[in-house]
């Protein structure tokens, strides 16, 4: 009897084959929904937070101010007045940064003084040709609007060394040069341009301010003992923060939406199912006459309920294989657009 109830079911799906096709596109949509909001919410939230460890560096510190900044003086003031002798003294490095528009993509700005910022990556990159680094390091102190990105970041800009370019803040254009590119930079660098922080100041309209101060404290008691000193000697209007505690608010900031997203994929997977649900009670209606006439030839019910439920768990299975693979191309394409938002 059950060849002949395979059989049946079989020559019904066959019959049908735009009901076939409704149910395996809704399901497989509703599978590849998640996976590509699962893949792109965390490539984009790993490259989030590796844009994050790129621009703090080695601090393990930062001060920082109100939503005008830190006042440049403060850090001229702490270089110039050491700790006690006695004691490990923290280095400290100034940030100046933004965001601005490339064309349609939103880019981090990062003005930094590469004296102070003895530890930032990019010092010791390396560069397109031979030499390049010695001519980078001149223009990047005496050419007005030069930049560095990384190489994947100027091939995807379509931009090439040497060449000029406009970048947007707050709605005023200004002109940028690529004096060099970085071909070995680490993911957290995709989405940074690298620029004098003069020149930061200036494009941000920060004359005379910081963003913050980045700072490298010693560990142990000695360290303690110069962060007790040096939320001393800050005025009121600024504070003293782990790199560790900015980082993460940084990250708390973007879960909300990527629980929007995974809720939207969740609803797009609950609706998915319905059709499965509508797909094969619909079948079954269907097939009503026929499923009577197998009763009457001796089929059970046991076996009846046995072949929809196959078809279901077949249905489901083809279409939650195709959603995977759909789903891992969508990914693909919404990771750009979804670290775009986050950034």
């Amino acid at each position: 009897m059950m060849p002949l109830l395979w059989a049946a079911s079989a020559r019904h799906l066959l019959r049908h084959p735009a009901q076939l096709a409704l149910a395996l596109i809704g399901l497989s949509l509703g599978v590849a929904t998640i996976i590509a909001v699962d893949i792109a919410t965390a490539s984009s939230g790993r490259a989030f937070e590796l844009s994050i460890a790129a621009v703090n560096g080695a601090a393990t510190h930062q001060i920082v101010g109100g939503p005008q900044g830190v006042d440049e003086r403060l850090y001229a003031d702490l270089r110039t007045r050491a700790m006690h002798p006695w004691q490990s003294q923290p280095a400290y490095a100034p940030v100046v940064d933004g965001y601005v528009t490339v064309g349609e993509q939103t880019l981090q700005l990062v003005g930094i003084d590469p004296f102070a910022s003895s530890e930032l990556e990019v010092r010791g990159a390396r560069w397109n040709k031979q030499g390049e680094r010695v001519e980078a390091d001149r223009r990047w102190f005496t050419e007005p609007g030069a930049v560095i990105l990384a190489a994947r970041t100027a091939q995807q800009l379509g931009l090439a060394t040497d060449r000029k370019f406009a970048l947007d803040v707050g709605g005023v254009r200004h002109s940028a040069t690529l004096i060099a590119q970085i071909q070995d930079a680490g993911a957290g660098y995709d989405a940074l341009i690298l620029t004098d922080i003069a020149q930061a100041q200036e494009w941000l309209g920060m004359a005379g301010r910081l963003s913050r101060i980045d700072l490298r404290v010693p560990e142990g008691s000695g360290g303690e003992s110069v962060v007790a000193q040096l939320r001393a000697r800050i005025p009121a209007d600024a504070q003293l923060h782990e790199a560790r505690s900015r980082t993460r608010e940084s990250l708390d900031m973007t879960r909300a939406f990527t629980i929007n997203l995974q809720a939207m994929s969740l609803l797009a997977l609950l609706v998915s199912t319905l059709l499965i649900y509508g797909a094969v009670s619909f079948a079954v209606l269907q097939r009503r006459r026929i499923i009577g006439v197998l009763r009457a030839l001796g089929a059970t019910r046991a076996e009846l309920l046995a072949i929809v439920l196959t078809e279901a768990a077949v249905l489901g299975l083809a279409g939650a294989g195709l959603g995977l693979l759909l789903g891992a191309a969508i990914g693909r394409e919404l990771i750009s657009l979804v670290s775009q938002t986050i950034n």
